[in-house]
């Protein structure tokens, strides 16, 4: 299905999320004792969201930033790469209009084979930039971090639409609260589910 919201050019950012957005992902987060080392707890991406970090724990994100891990075996969600393909085509060389992926996780150790990854499924990468979240400084929620790429872009660009794309829906709360910040953007928020479908997203 295609949305209208695909194909508004005028000043418009199409954001997309990585993982169980375009890619069902293998990457696990440990939660580890921080004064014994010890691994306590194992958690997917999705339990991750909603979980609370024990006091004198850490999060140990290694497997995230393994790029052969992500090449080898991440799973496409079809529906949603011909999403962005189809987003991206439609937009690109359109002044004032951008697509961009906004992800929690921080630099791979191999950039390249990342990227491989997305030229392996036709998606122009190199015509997309990749805003990692995770290396943005300090203890805040992703949702918080992910927020702050948004209000970096519009700090820069007059955008007058900016649409998420997004399995997590504390990131897609979080990015319609901000029309408090800016009232004259229109927020559009669409909830990915894991066979590639979308769903219209309204504040939680």
């Amino acid at each position: 299905m295609i949305l209208k919201e695909d194909y508004i050019i005028e000043s418009n950012l199409h954001m997309f999320d990585v993982d169980d957005t375009l890619f069902h992902t293998t990457a696990k987060i440990h939660v580890k004792n921080s004064k014994t080392g010890e691994t306590v707890k194992t958690l997917s991406n999705s339990e991750f969201n909603t979980h609370t970090l024990p006091p004198n724990h850490h999060y140990d994100f290694q497997e995230f930033r393994n790029a052969d891990k992500f090449h080898k075996e991440s799973k496409p969600i079809s529906k949603m790469i011909d999403k962005i393909k189809k987003v991206h085509k439609n937009v690109r060389g359109k002044e004032g209009s951008k697509v961009i992926l906004n992800t929690a996780r921080a630099d791979f150790d191999n950039k390249e084979k990342f990227l491989d990854k997305f030229r392996q499924h036709g998606i122009d990468i190199d015509k997309i930039h990749v805003e990692r979240a995770g290396n943005i400084p300090g203890d805040e929620h992703p949702a918080e971090k992910k927020a702050q790429v948004v209000r970096n872009h519009l700090a820069r660009h007059d955008y007058k639409n900016v649409t998420l794309y997004d399995d997590n829906k504390s990131n897609l709360n979080r990015l319609l609260k901000m029309k408090q910040e800016f009232p004259l953007v229109k927020f559009h928020a669409y909830h990915v589910q894991p066979n590639g479908s979308v769903k219209k997203h309204n504040d939680e």
